[in-house]
């Protein structure tokens, strides 16, 4: 009787063994497989596998994250935050967190939470040209115009295209305060002499960029490109895809034709649009897409979704300019 009941318990644990293991085995191969629908872009079906895992394991803290971040790029910015939470709950805080929290503070409009959350993944990462053009951002949104100037000088000493853009859009008009010259040591100084045959005394190059030169830069840059940029933002591809499905091209990549478009297939059972706000490099690939909420009239998931990652796969032609952004419209019918 004694053999028999060992033997029982011997085979519940070896049975319950080879479930647990099997239930690992098959979450490993889920989560590989939601991380490739994440990374093609299609995050509805990403979540909804994310959704999966985490029903069959909660403790499973990296399909927490990886579906938190599907969600922000599904705009579902309460959702993102509510996932961030239970995972800073379940495991802490890290760079990667805190910087998605503070993207999703900002879209929550909640600017004083965003801050603080861009100011500690500064203080974690100083060198990360990102985080300091979020800052700039926020500093915008609250009206802070010198300080966000001062935040995308930053980012553009960092190498950030996109705060040089900025700074073309909102800080032409701004000066930078430069140091007296009294504060500079007499060692960094070196004679020079004017047209007269006078002595004068200049700081030495050390190879520094000063916001008040990354302005004036930036208003020399302007200066050449903005009768261009004005005609651009007037200009609309129109492409017509099939009987349901229309897409425009407009708000700032101009005269950026389109060289080569994905084939889209959209069923919709309303009429209505779908936006998306990219950016495109000087070699007409696009390096940013995102979807825009509040321009569209169409939120489903499945739709959204698909816009989006089949914006990501439009090709336009190259262009001597580093970085042009617009909109991307779908104009669907039922």
């Amino acid at each position: 009787m004694n053999k028999f009941f060992l033997l029982t318990v011997l085979a519940f644990f070896t049975i319950t063994n080879l479930s647990a293991q099997g239930l690992e085995n098959d979450n490993m191969v889920l989560f590989m497989k939601a991380n490739v629908l994440f990374d093609s872009g299609r995050y509805d079906e990403a979540v909804r596998m994310y959704n999966r895992i985490l029903s069959q394991d909660e403790e499973h803290t990296q399909a927490l994250f990886m579906r938190s971040k599907a969600k922000y790029e599904l705009s579902a910015f309460k959702g993102t935050k509510n996932d961030i939470l239970l995972f800073i709950e379940k495991v802490g805080i890290n760079k990667q967190v805190i910087q998605l929290m503070a993207q999703t503070e900002l879209k929550l409009s909640n600017f004083t939470a965003a801050g603080h959350y861009v100011e500690t993944a500064i203080e974690l990462d100083p060198y990360d040209d990102s985080m300091h053009l979020l800052s700039g951002e926020i500093a915008l949104a609250t009206d802070m115009r010198n300080e966000a100037c001062e935040r995308f000088a930053s980012a553009a000493q960092l190498g950030s295209d996109r705060a040089v853009r900025r700074m073309n859009e909102y800080c032409l008009g701004y000066k930078a305060k430069t140091v007296p010259d009294n504060d500079i040591p007499k060692d960094e100084t070196q004679t020079t002499y004017d047209e007269d045959g006078e002595q004068q005394e200049e700081p030495e190059d050390d190879g520094i960029v000063t916001l008040d030169e990354i302005v004036r830069e930036a208003e020399r840059s302007n200066n050449s490109t903005e009768m261009e940029e004005e005609a651009d933002t007037e200009i609309t591809q129109e492409l017509e895809i099939d009987s349901k499905l229309s897409i425009s091209v407009s708000g700032g990549l101009g005269n950026r034709t389109v060289t080569k478009k994905p084939s889209i297939f959209m069923l919709s059972d309303q009429d209505g649009i779908v936006v998306i706000a990219l950016c495109i490099n000087r070699d007409g690939n696009v390096t940013e897409a995102s979807f825009d909420r509040e321009m569209s009239t169409i939120y489903r998931s499945s739709l959204t979704s698909l816009a989006l990652r089949k914006a990501k796969e439009f090709v336009f032609n190259a262009s001597s300019r580093s970085e042009q952004c617009g909109t991307m419209t779908y104009h669907i019918k039922s």
